[in-house]
């Protein structure tokens, strides 16, 4: 039987795609209109919301962990580094993830909080010192992965530490944007001289954030995304 995934490329008048490596497997089934129209940024949805520096770097996740998504090395990462630190984590968290933390004796540099209201996370987003993006390698498929987390992570303009594959989609875009460092997703040292950089900048004074210029703002606006997607 024919896949579904090449009927509809088959069929389809136009197939649009969230990233460049999705575009491409698409094309590769034999669709003949393929168009990328990634997730947007919605900069409106921060407004109001302040960031107050802290001394102690925080640190903070928010989403839930499914498929191979793992705290774990973060987690590593910092029970590895003297920086005082926290790493917050909005949503779930596995029993076996909360176990492991707790064998690493992390103690108040670990904070776990429930699934909250999509206001308190955002403010919770914008009033930390870094935001934590984790997409796994997943056997190749991670680089396709440029999920609505990171446009969200972008509109809240504070810096991204991403554990993401680094030939990926997610990857190039913290790049283009200059709004985030770019560590593989298990790579304990990367991540862990990566939380330093991140503390002396803080403690010096040039953890500013990442206000996107006006272009990009401009570019990655969700507002623009449905205009391509209506021109389409």
């Amino acid at each position: 039987g024919e896949s579904v995934a090449r009927l509809v490329a088959r069929k389809a008048d136009a197939v649009v795609a969230v990233s460049d490596p999705i575009a491409e497997e698409l094309r590769a089934l034999g669709a003949s209109r393929v168009e990328t129209i990634s997730n947007g940024c919605d900069f409106e949805d921060f407004a109001g919301l302040e960031y107050t520096r802290s001394t102690r770097l925080r640190i903070t996740h928010t989403g839930s962990f499914f498929g191979r998504r793992s705290p774990r090395p973060i987690l590593e990462a910092l029970a590895g580094s003297d920086v005082d630190a926290v790493l917050r984590f909005v949503g779930d968290f596995r029993a076996a993830d909360r176990e492991f933390a707790e064998s690493l004796g992390l103690g108040d540099r670990l904070e776990l909080h429930p699934y909250l209201p999509r206001r308190e996370v955002l403010a919770i987003q914008k009033d930390s010192e870094a935001l934590l993006l984790l997409i796994p390698e997943s056997g190749g498929r991670g680089r396709a992965v440029l999920s609505a987390k990171v446009f969200e992570y972008l509109a809240a303009e504070r810096p991204i530490l991403a554990a993401v594959p680094p030939d990926g989609a997610a990857a190039d875009l913290l790049r283009e944007t200059g709004a985030g460092t770019v560590v593989a997703p298990d790579d304990v040292e990367g991540l862990r001289s990566a939380i330093e950089r991140l503390d002396a900048d803080n403690r010096g004074g040039s953890l500013n954030g990442t206000p996107l210029s006006p272009e990009l703002r401009e570019r990655l606006s969700r507002r623009t995304r449905s205009q391509e997607l209506a021109d389409l």
